[in-house]
């Protein structure tokens, strides 16, 4: 197969998508080619709330989206339509058994039902009981903005199963011969810190089962472990997977040749920072967008993954430096970012925007 030769990546005029945002947008765009955009409304904390937007017209305009979960942060379509959108949290029913919330969308993402209660099963887990207002850290305690009352949007799963959190959806959910499949992160006993795994659904995400651990570190290297995956079904059917290993320290990516089921090991990338995104475009160009410090983005004319090149920046300006990506048509690119306002508090409202351009490459 012929890779493609980039010759150029043509930046468009910046413009704000949102003023509700705070941070850490995403994009997902359906079949029937409208694009969904969520974000953070509320600081970096534990269960900060998400919203959303809908472009009908390439991100050109927005409209309001209807809330679904509260915090969004999963979502996939498969061959038939359907959409399934997952809260990022699970909560321990019993040792191996976490229970999740979801939408479900069977016309192509036009109305959603839920939220919908959905069961992971996943052993050895470390799970650990989020505490009430009471327990807080003090006011002053460094990290005490973290912490806020469980939303009420979490009381029905709570009340079924108990306060303690298990591993978290993140990015999107595929389908893969007849089956969905969704990356999580968290920690297993033993562990010291953060693993990627693979789960996987027969059933349209009522119940997931672990499949295999894509990364997991065991020794003391620098770094937080293997979080925030973005899962990709890449040019040559393979999967692949990018995570995060913590601000400034190379991204790292793992493939599977046989639907998941095994991953070759950690590989580290020229690529730094947080919460990757990834997007195998019509034209067979693979792009990834990563940050912090800074915003980049960076493609693979093999469509793979197996080089990269061709990076460019997009800013510098404070920012979550979480991103999000589609296409828009063939060889043209929508991104999202936040930023905030010059020598302004990033975790207040009003003081941030979610922001969008387009980049063109020219092959």
């Amino acid at each position: 197969m012929k890779r493609p030769a980039i010759l150029s990546v043509e930046a468009g005029e910046h413009c704000v998508a949102s003023q509700e945002a705070v941070r850490e947008p995403q994009l997902f765009k359906l079949k029937s080619g409208d694009i969904l955009l969520t974000y953070h409304v509320q600081a970096d904390a534990h269960f900060a709330e998400r919203r959303g937007l809908r472009s009908s017209d390439g991100g050109s305009t927005w409209m309001t989206e209807p809330r679904r979960a509260h915090r969004e942060q999963a979502i996939g379509e498969d061959t038939h339509g359907t959409v399934l959108a997952f809260d990022i949290y699970t909560f321990e029913r019993k040792p191996g058994e976490y229970v999740g919330s979801y939408f479900k969308s069977e016309d192509g993402g036009v109305t959603f039902t839920g939220p919908h209660e959905s069961v992971i099963f996943i052993n050895s887990v470390v799970s650990g009981e989020y505490p009430t207002p009471d327990q807080f850290p003090s006011k002053d305690h460094p990290m005490r903005h973290f912490y806020q009352p469980l939303p009420q949007y979490y009381e029905p799963t709570v009340a079924k199963s108990s306060r303690r959190t298990g591993f978290v959806f993140w990015r999107y959910l595929l389908e893969a011969e007849g089956r969905w499949l969704a990356t999580m992160y968290g920690k297993f006993h033993g562990d010291s810190f953060y693993r990627t795994i693979l789960v996987a659904s027969e059933d349209c995400g009522k119940t997931w089962t672990f499949v295999n651990t894509i990364a997991d570190v065991r020794c003391g290297v620098p770094g937080e472990g293997f979080d925030e995956p973005v899962l990709c079904k890449v040019a040559d059917g393979s999967l692949l997977c990018i995570m995060r290993r913590g601000g400034g320290l190379p991204l790292a990516q793992c493939r599977s040749t046989d639907g998941g089921q095994t991953w070759s090991p950690p590989e580290l990338l020229a690529a730094h920072g947080v919460d990757p995104d990834l997007y195998l475009m019509s034209n067979g160009v693979l792009a990834c967008t990563f940050g912090r410090p800074g915003m980049h983005i960076m493609f693979s004319p093999d469509g793979c993954g197996y080089s990269w090149g061709y990076r460019m920046e997009i800013g510098t300006w404070l920012s979550s430096t979480y991103m999000g990506i589609t296409e828009i048509e063939k060889g043209k690119l929508l991104l999202v970012y936040d930023k905030v306002k010059a020598d302004a508090d990033g975790r207040q409202p009003g003081n941030c925007h979610v922001g969008a351009t387009t980049l063109t490459l020219k092959i």
